[in-house]
């Protein structure tokens, strides 16, 4: 069985189906890891959805987007326009979908194969044990009809921005959201950033900030050493030297490719974007 990894889809069905045909993928002996994000700006993402859901052998992880839909599903936040999500909501579809979301984890970690997945990376201060502990308890915060509703009204915040044990309920809940679906840059104090959204991590070399996988090596359990394969940063183009680290946003609904990375093989794919719209590049603010 061989285990492929495909970045942010964001809706983009054409390239999605295009790039399964790439590498010949076969659900019925492969398996397919997603970085979370699957919608989103994109132009098809109920088409997207479908498929995803069709498939055998398929596990997406939670990304920003996702969350943001069930905030819309759950009637807390007014869909926006550009995020291209009302075409969801009027499908006889969505409820699936809704559900889809809802199971969906925030950490995959497999089974037989040292290899993790997680949208935008895991808090470099946790050891693996601990980061599928946090994810755990705030899934099952997601699964609960009244604590979500809770979690999904009050994430849409930055703080707390660094973790310390005494956390707990709602703001262990939401660090957690943070750290595994917005994190990027960071401070060595362990003080994630916000403001630096869509950027590169040399424009801010000299404030201070780094990206999470040069502050720590989170992906070692019972004495193994994970792969993490990450979504989330369009801005890195794929551009992560750190060993056991694979970064796959390549910025397909921005106009660029959507990429796929096979654990087995170590060979990655890609298709060029159909071209959808240009990203917001923000300059440092520190």
């Amino acid at each position: 069985m061989a285990t492929y990894c495909i970045g942010d889809v964001h809706g983009c069905y054409n390239e999605f189906m295009a790039l399964l045909e790439e590498i010949k993928f076969d659900e019925a002996k492969d398996e397919l890891l997603l970085t979370g994000d699957l919608i989103g700006r994109g132009p098809f993402p109920v088409e997207t959805m479908k498929a995803v859901m069709s498939m055998k052998n398929t596990v997406s992880v939670l990304g920003n987007h996702d969350l943001n839909f069930l905030a819309v599903a759950e009637g807390i936040v007014t869909p926006r326009p550009k995020d291209n999500l009302q075409v969801i909501l009027d499908s006889p579809l969505c409820a699936d979908i809704v559900k889809y979301f809802i199971n969906s984890p925030l950490l995959f970690i497999h089974k037989t194969k040292l290899l993790c997945v997680a949208h935008a990376g895991i808090y470099p201060l946790w050891e693996l044990t601990f980061a599928k502990k946090a994810a755990k308890e705030t899934c099952k915060v997601i699964r609960d009809d009244l604590r979500r509703k809770i979690l999904l009204a009050n994430m849409y915040c930055d703080e707390p921005n660094i973790y310390n044990e005494n956390l707990s309920g709602l703001k262990l809940w939401r660090f957690t959201l943070n750290a595994f679906t917005r994190m990027r840059l960071m401070y060595r104090t362990g003080a994630l950033d916000f403001k630096n959204n869509a950027i590169s991590p040399e424009l801010v070399k000299n404030d201070g900030l780094y990206p999470w996988f040069d502050l720590g090596n989170p992906m070692q359990r019972k004495k193994k050493q994970y792969t993490l394969v990450f979504g989330h940063w369009a801005a890195l183009g794929a551009k992560c030297q750190r060993p056991f680290v694979k970064a796959l946003d390549t910025g397909c609904v921005w106009g660029d490719r959507l990429s796929c990375w096979c654990f087995d093989t170590d060979k990655t794919y890609r298709i060029k974007s159909l071209g959808y719209t240009e990203p917001k590049v923000q300059v440092s603010k520190v």
